[in-house]
């Protein structure tokens, strides 16, 4: 872009912000939104450059927040202004609300059912056994260091095993976490 000119992104239209977004609000779950964001918005779509991107990025992830929301916040901002900042958000977050009032319609309908308990119970001991899955290959990897899994068995123990209510143990546990963090350190 040659000084002077107008952003090369004039053409993208509200419309087109709100199908990109709604399609990354829709197919985008987890961490990393942020990274589905650079993809479709600079990779694909070409909307914005890295050296526009990237200050967004720093700027979104400072934001108290979502990253991503942040991300579809500033890049709607920079593609068409305040309009762009409203529609960009809205549009991430419109197709999993929608998704999650379906569910609910579905499971307020069905949820009294043995089938979606019994259903429900399988979904939650395969995301246990992920979870395990997950820290398995982290130790294995020496990636966690073992006070971290004492916190986290000690977490389990507490709330999974001996039923106490999680706020109370986890205002315990932080401090001894961040006390962990700070000998570490030194």
């Amino acid at each position: 872009m040659s000084q002077g000119r107008e952003p090369a992104v004039a053409y993208v239209s509200l419309a087109a912000i709100f199908f990109a977004f709604l399609r990354l609000g829709c197919t985008s779950f987890g961490g990393g939104t942020a990274g589905w964001v650079y993809r479709e918005i600079v990779q694909r779509r070409g909307w914005i450059d890295e050296q526009a991107f990237l200050p967004d990025l720093t700027i979104g992830q400072g934001m108290p927040g979502s990253n991503g929301v942040n991300m579809a916040i500033l890049v709607g901002r920079r593609l068409k202004g305040g309009a762009g900042a409203f529609v960009a958000p809205f549009a991430m977050l419109a197709g999993p609300f929608a998704m999650i009032l379906v569910i609910g319609v579905i499971y307020g309908r069905m949820g009294d059912h043995r089938t979606v308990h019994a259903v429900l119970d399988g979904v939650a001991a395969a995301v246990v056994g992920l979870s395990f899955s997950t820290g398995i290959t982290v130790i294995a990897r020496g990636a966690a260091e073992w006070s971290s899994i004492a916190i986290a068995a000690l977490t389990v123990l507490c709330v999974g095993v001996l039923g106490w209510p999680i706020l109370p143990v986890v205002l315990g546990l932080a401090p001894v976490s961040i006390g962990i963090v700070f000998a570490r350190g030194r």
